[in-house]
């Protein structure tokens, strides 16, 4: 979004293929049945935000939340309604087509083109055609689904494909716990037990619905470790560590091993183990338009992804410069 915000304001027509169905990423927001859960990132700090962008921090979607108590040296910041709301305020204005997932990548002709497919429909996704011609491509998947995508392009891209296969990440799951009451509960709980990395309280947040609903973020170590088990099966096991911290920490139980919702999401591209440290000037193909951005190329965070995203397409708006 950083990037096609960058070359939209440049004067380029830019078009983003995205295979989900609503704007977010890993800043995703689950909304069902009355609850809202974020169970992608939960929040963000404002040092994150690259100055290029540092005007959208003004903007009336974003609150403060202080409730993070491991970070006090800055406040956290939050979108509103949903942590989804700041990826879709960054889209505002763009050529966005959700539901259309990229299966491989051509150039001939000094163009791109790519062929998709549809994944708007729950069963597998069906081919719908062809997209482009593209006079540039950025790729924002996590390394190992851009490396990928470059290989069908080779020799084109062929260091960005080492970079991307050089990227590794251990996978976390989400747990969502929704109840019926709303039940008083610390904002945060971080680091209760060695399998779960940091419990957030979705009811604190500002303009969330008052209802008790928890995302339980799992350690990397342990959602590596049960990562094939079925998500049924790893939600009801965090079920009951939830309860049992919840009663640590002056919770009543009554209740609480009966949600009226619980879900568990699976991140398999989550925390960043081998980033591929590229430069600016490397995120762009020395013989092409094709150019890479994400949280992988560099920095691990918002601000890395954001970054990358503005380089990328500063590269990009170069290299389309020289050609005219």
């Amino acid at each position: 979004m950083s990037a096609g915000q960058f070359l939209n304001a440049s004067g380029y027509q830019v078009t983003i293929l995205d295979k989900g169905f609503r704007c977010g990423g890993r800043y995703a927001t689950r909304r069902v049945d009355g609850f809202s859960f974020d169970h992608g990132t939960p929040y963000f700090k404002p040092s994150q935000i690259p100055s290029d962008l540092k005007n959208i921090l003004s903007e009336p979607f974003l609150k403060t939340w202080s409730d993070d108590l491991s970070a006090n040296d800055e406040t956290s910041v939050v979108s509103i309604p949903a942590m989804r709301s700041f990826p879709e305020a960054l889209g505002r204005g763009l050529d966005i087509r959700q539901g259309v997932q990229v299966e491989k990548l051509s150039f001939r002709d000094d163009v791109f083109f790519a062929e998709t497919a549809d994944t708007s429909s729950k069963d597998m996704p069906t081919s719908d055609g062809l997209s482009g011609p593209f006079d540039a491509v950025l790729l924002t998947a996590p390394g190992p689904q851009t490396a990928d995508l470059i290989e069908g392009l080779l020799p084109i891209g062929s260091d960005l494909l080492k970079a991307a296969r050089k990227v590794t990440y251990t996978p976390q799951f989400s747990v969502l716990v929704g109840y019926d009451f709303l039940r008083e509960a610390p904002s945060i709980i971080h680091n209760p037990i060695s399998k779960i990395a940091k419990i957030v309280n979705q009811a604190k947040k500002p303009d969330r619905p008052e209802k008790s609903a928890f995302v339980v973020f799992c350690s990397p170590e342990w959602s590596l470790e049960n990562l094939n088990k079925p998500k049924d099966e790893v939600a009801e096991i965090i079920l009951k560590d939830l309860e049992n911290i919840l009663s640590e920490h002056g919770v009543a139980v009554d209740g609480l091993g009966k949600p009226a919702y619980l879900a568990a999401h699976s991140w398999r591209y989550c925390r960043l183990e081998n980033p591929a440290g590229l430069s600016p000037e490397a995120q762009i193909d020395a013989t092409s338009t094709l150019a890479v951005a994400g949280d992988w190329i560099m920095l691990p965070d918002t601000h890395g992804a954001l970054c990358s995203g503005i380089n990328a397409a500063r590269q990009i708006e170069i290299k389309l410069s020289n050609r005219s």
